[in-house]
């Protein structure tokens, strides 16, 4: 079995490019997202050396009050934006204090499965793999399956395609490998205002208004959403 130091490591080791840069047809997307899915589950089920391995570093949204000062001046903008919206919804606090009390610490995790971390290389053959291993550790695998379902949402429409048949595919490849992870709605809800955060951080292609008020408004509803759910016996994927 892999080491999580053979599936996640630092920019430079592993070619191709990442999920921002893939093109293709709606069949070579999916491929793409089965073989990525597979990966995070080969990560999650990597073999835990207890006591030497580290723990994954938390959902910030999860403690926001103990955000380090570093984090508040390079998080910038979107971080005062993000942590408003979670102040003012009792419904996104029930999220975060759900997901600190069901956070687990038996798998390996990525922590910080954002499109540039993810690489695809297309030969030999297809091949997914990680980068940026900062927030790696023993977690809550949730949290790796909920970054790659907002992921996809926000990668779809550069992709030209409906995310849902992605993030199924996505979903497919990871139970296939053995995946232990499970959604539930308060992580997404939680993982969801952390993406609203990164889309407002991150380097755009426009810069037009269009972008400054509709895409972080789209990310902090979907928030929303799915923090109204919190506590509901529902089945999520």
């Amino acid at each position: 079995m892999s080491t999580p130091a053979e599936l996640v490591s630092h920019k430079g080791q592993f070619g191709g490019a990442d999920l921002v840069q893939q093109r293709g047809t709606v069949a070579e997307l999916a491929q793409i997202c089965q073989t990525w899915g597979a990966a995070v589950a080969a990560l999650h089920t990597a073999a835990v050396r207890r006591p030497s391995a580290p723990l994954a570093v938390r959902p910030w949204v999860v403690d926001p009050e103990h955000v380090t000062t570093s984090m508040r001046r390079a998080a910038g903008f979107g971080y005062a934006v993000v942590l408003k919206a979670y102040e003012s919804s009792r419904d996104l606090r029930a999220a975060a204090s759900e997901v600190d009390a069901r956070w687990t610490e038996l798998h390996w995790i990525h922590g910080n499965l954002s499109a540039p971390n993810v690489l695809v290389e297309h030969r030999p053959s297809l091949r997914v793999s990680f980068i940026d291993p900062q927030d790696a550790g023993l977690g809550d695998p949730a949290w790796d399956l909920a970054s790659a379902v907002d992921i996809i949402a926000w990668l779809a429409p550069r992709w030209g395609v409906m995310p849902q048949p992605m993030v199924d595919y996505f979903l497919l490849g990871y139970r296939r490998a053995g995946g232990p992870g499970r959604l539930y709605p308060a992580i997404q809800a939680v993982r969801a205002l952390a993406t609203a955060m990164w889309v407002m951080d991150f380097p755009q292609e426009s810069t037009g208004a269009e972008y400054v008020e509709a895409e972080p408004a789209f990310w902090l509803d979907r928030a929303r959403e799915y923090a109204a759910r919190v506590g509901c016996l529902m089945a999520v994927a």
